[in-house]
């Protein structure tokens, strides 16, 4: 069955993941990750100012040692502001900014270093794997290729404009990094595959293929975080009748059935809606406000299709359904469905119960 998503969602952990659209998003870094990752560029700028400050002199490709240490202190005030920026908000085009600035510093220091097989370049695989195993698959593949690209630069002006002559020395060290590279991108890409596969294992119902209640109160905590008098919201609590009879009468398989049957059925008449299995025979739906008039609409769509499934299948299906409203009735999706169960149950009380047909 079709999940339907809208901005009142997020496929990932609303904590970590920030989503350009469905499908594309970066992971967000807590702030103790940005402090790390910024501490990790001041040692290597400390590294390579003390590195290039103990040479008496470098080839001059592009700058003399004094400009190139001038270029080191440029760099450190431009990580120092993206270091603010970052702690204020994270976006992409920052991340890539700073990323970019690596890149190009590590670039220049691998153009001037003086060895056969310069040192410097092992900073590539720092920034790579500093920004890449961070940020998620996209910004890796980004990074992976302005690191080959400067080092591509990097020994083309070093052997045309530096003097420098190739040795088999360059090429056991050109081949062990790409290849370090690339195996670190493809391990990478199988970590991130697990780790959507276990976030998607956590936050939803193998059963119906809805969010469970773990994937629910994720959901909630970013619909009801913005939810205010000028962004409403509405939550929907239904709950299958006598299906415990369901259970007994006709086994766990029917029941199973039943379960998967009725979500399709929430899924697909909450308009809009973020839904999900509470637990047991219970379902939620997280939707933007609707008024009484599209509430009863709704409730008479879910009611009229369960029944009728029901009745085609022989099985006593039945649903009472409950409503609340944020930020009226509460901000938290616990109280909110609190006040839902009330009048869920008082639609119940309202409702006959439907006997127990006979075996299939």
């Amino acid at each position: 069955m079709g999940i339907k998503y809208s901005g009142w969602s997020d496929r990932r952990h609303p904590c970590h993941w920030e989503a350009e659209s469905e499908e594309a998003g970066f992971w967000m870094p807590d702030r103790s990750e940005i402090i790390t990752q910024f501490f990790t560029r001041y040692l290597f700028f400390s590294l390579a100012v003390i590195y290039f400050s103990t040479l008496e002199s470098v080839r001059p490709v592009l700058f003399s040692i004094e400009q190139l240490l001038l270029v080191l202190g440029v760099y450190f005030f431009l990580n120092s502001w993206f270091f603010r920026q970052a702690l204020q908000k994270v976006t992409l085009l920052r991340i890539r900014s700073a990323m970019s600035a690596d890149l190009i510093i590590v670039t220049l220091c691998v153009i001037h270093d003086p060895n056969p097989i310069p040192p410097s370049a092992l900073a590539f695989l720092m920034v790579l794997l500093g920004n890449g195993m961070r940020y998620g698959m996209r910004l890796f593949a980004e990074v992976l290729g302005g690191a080959f690209l400067g080092m591509a630069i990097a020994f083309a002006l070093r052997y045309r404009a530096g003097g420098f002559e190739g040795s088999a020395g360059d090429v056991f060290f050109g081949v062990f990094w790409v290849t370090l590279a690339l195996y670190a991108y493809i391990l990478m890409g199988r970590i991130e595959e697990q780790r959507s596969q276990l976030d998607y294992r956590s936050r939803f119902d193998t059963l119906t293929g809805l969010l469970n209640r773990h994937g629910l109160l994720a959901a909630a905590d970013s619909v009801f975080g913005r939810a205010n008098a000028d962004t409403p919201a509405t939550v929907l609590f239904a709950d299958l009748n006598q299906f415990k009879a369901v259970n007994d009468h006709y086994g766990h398989g029917v029941g199973d059935r039943v379960l998967a049957e009725f979500a399709q059925i929430f899924n697909e008449s909450a308009e809009m809606g973020v839904c999900g299995r509470w637990g047991g025979d219970e379902f939620v739906a997280l939707l933007p406000l609707r008024d009484d008039a599209a509430i009863r609409q709704i409730f008479e769509r879910i009611e009229t299709r369960t029944r009728v499934w029901g009745a085609s299948n022989g099985l006593p299906m039945a649903v009472s359904l409950g409503v609340s409203h944020a930020p009226r009735d509460g901000n938290d999706l616990v109280t909110l469905l609190s006040v839902a169960d009330i009048h869920l149950y008082q639609n119940k009380s309202q409702q006959s119960e439907p006997a127990v047909a006979s075996p299939l």
